[in-house]
């Protein structure tokens, strides 16, 4: 067994001499049976399992999972089927794919759909079911660069693996076809449909019965809400995100620039964590239906009170790429699994699951102690033109040529407008590997730094995948995920290596200024 680390908050645990199915549940079960406080999640894939522990001391966390003892843990699963159109709108690669390994799309859909899977783990997305058991004729590698969206039931295969997306999201995989069946309820008492060692079979159709959607307005209890008048470029409810349910492919989401957020709901008297809106690009304008404070955060944070009935227009206010505004007793939206974070892509949480529009009403909770606005502010605001990411050693970067390793310190990358709450992608130099290779899937973390074959970088984001199939080349420190966040597309980007005890000491510099932040806001209380 050797641990790796996955980032300056994540451990990875590696079977030598290959591992199992059994080998790595058997593992997990021995992880949750004796987990320690500040351990957020236990994630398994096909031959890894990674445990992330957030701000708890990793050293603590390492010397635990040393100490953990394994043993095979059988495995009992159900059997799921799925019914299939493939082909067509719905199965965009299957005539390539058929072309590739010289066979009919028949002969292509008969062995997909005469295979028994096996679910190896679920991630990538919420319920997104990693199987084994694909033929060996129907092994084809990932596109060289991934679609920005996949249809929401795409069915797929890459390499040695096959899954369904459940939600629409970037991917790389082959699409052969399309389910309706739905693999992931976050209403439900078993969120996910499918688990490791369940089986599926894939049963071929000729048309899919989609569900429609729900998108009632939300009761507003009283007087104390928000009524918004134009929602802005891309405006949604978060707090800290929702740990503890990767396992299950879901993201832990929440603020891409989560050290914004915990300052703007302080400036208001709010819990760090609570639920404030999320602004990217342009921001929204609102009416306040209740004399309130709010706190707008960027590089730089301030507080103002808002008069009852009055409209505030925050469309033209300039700085960072994202910006939060708290409002003094947060936002009142159901708490979907543990959090009130939207995710955007699985569309849950925050308010009905998407970004804001036009006509939406928000409710404001219990105001507490609230600091005194007044003529001062925290942080700097500024729009740079270059930002500097320190990364540790990724898990994979022994795969890359030393001219790779030699190009993302020595070179310039550029943040594209191709960014968003999963992830950052940057262009400049390629990246290129050892030799080729089809990697199997494993778990990712916030800052890791994942290079698809086209050789271009893509720095996962709050919104991330549990599990993913491009080899990982660093991974930026939880300090500097921020100035990523605030980078506007076109930002120059520069990589520095650093060491994992200078990571953590950067990690527990910051929280001694969020506690130097506090004790200066009681005061104004």
């Amino acid at each position: 067994m050797t641990l790796k680390p996955l980032g300056d908050s994540a451990w990875l645990v590696e079977f030598s001499g290959g591992s199992s199915l059994a080998r790595i549940m058997g593992l997990v079960a021995a992880l949750e049976n004796d987990r320690p406080l500040g351990v957020l999640d236990v994630v398994p894939s096909f031959d890894s399992v990674a445990v992330h522990f957030g701000d708890a001391d990793g050293r603590e966390i390492l010397d635990w999972i040393e100490s953990v003892v394994v043993s095979n843990k059988e495995i009992d699963g159900k059997e799921v089927r799925i019914p299939v159109v493939y082909g067509g709108e719905c199965g965009p690669d299957l005539t390539e794919v058929a072309d590739q390994i010289g066979m009919s799309e028949d002969e292509v859909i008969h062995l997909h759909s005469e295979a028994v899977y096996t679910v190896a783990a679920v991630g990538f997305s919420p319920g997104f079911p990693y199987l084994t058991g694909l033929p060996d004729a129907l092994k084809v590698p990932r596109r060289a660069t991934p679609r920005r969206e996949v249809p929401a039931g795409s069915v797929a295969v890459a390499g040695a693996q096959a899954g369904i997306y459940p939600f629409a999201s970037p991917g790389g995989w082959q699409i052969l076809g399309r389910t309706s069946v739905r693999s992931f309820d976050p209403t439900a008492a078993r969120p996910a449909l499918m688990r490791a060692g369940d089986r599926v079979r894939f049963v071929p159709v000729r048309e899919l019965e989609l569900p429609d959607g729900d998108d009632a307005a939300l009761p507003i209890s009283d007087d104390h809400w928000i009524e918004v008048i134009q929602p802005g470029a891309l405006t949604t409810v978060q707090d800290l995100g929702r740990p503890g349910h990767e396992a299950a492919g879901v993201s832990p989401g929440g603020a891409v620039d989560r050290h914004a957020l915990r300052v703007a709901n302080l400036l208001v008297g709010n819990d760090e964590g609570a639920a404030a809106l999320e602004i990217c690009m342009s921001g929204p304008i609102l009416r306040f239906h209740a004399a309130t404070t709010v706190a707008w955060v960027g590089g730089s944070g301030k507080s103002m009170t808002v008069a009852a009935g009055e409209t505030l227009d925050f469309s033209q206010v300039r700085g960072s790429v994202r910006a939060y505004l708290a409002v003094a007793g947060g936002l009142g939206v159901p708490m979907v699994l543990g959090s009130a974070a939207t995710d955007v892509r699985a569309g849950f949480g925050g308010y009905h699951g998407r970004a804001l529009r036009a006509g939406d009403r928000l409710e404001t909770g219990k105001v507490g102690m609230i600091p005194q606005p007044g003529h001062w502010h925290v942080g700097r605001e500024g729009r740079t033109k270059q930002v500097l990411l320190r990364v540790l050693t990724g898990v994979q970067q022994g795969w890359f040529s030393e001219e790779a390793h030699a190009r993302i310190f020595s070179e310039a990358y550029q943040l594209t407008p191709m960014a968003d709450r999963m992830g950052a992608r940057l262009s400049g130099p390629p990246l290129d590997l050892n030799f080729p290779i089809e990697m199997v899937s494993q778990p990712v973390a916030c800052g890791s730094v994942q290079v698809p074959p086209d050789g271009q970088p893509i720095i996962l984001l709050a919104e991330r995948q549990t599990i993913g199939g491009y080899p990982q080349i660093a991974h930026v420190i939880s300090a500097d995920l921020p100035k990523l966040a605030r980078a506007w597309p076109g930002t120059a980007v520069r990589f520095q290596r650093i060491s994992l005890e200078e990571a953590r000491e950067l990690k527990r510099m910051e929280a001694q200024d969020f506690a130097w932040l506090r004790t200066g806001l009681n005061l104004l209380k």
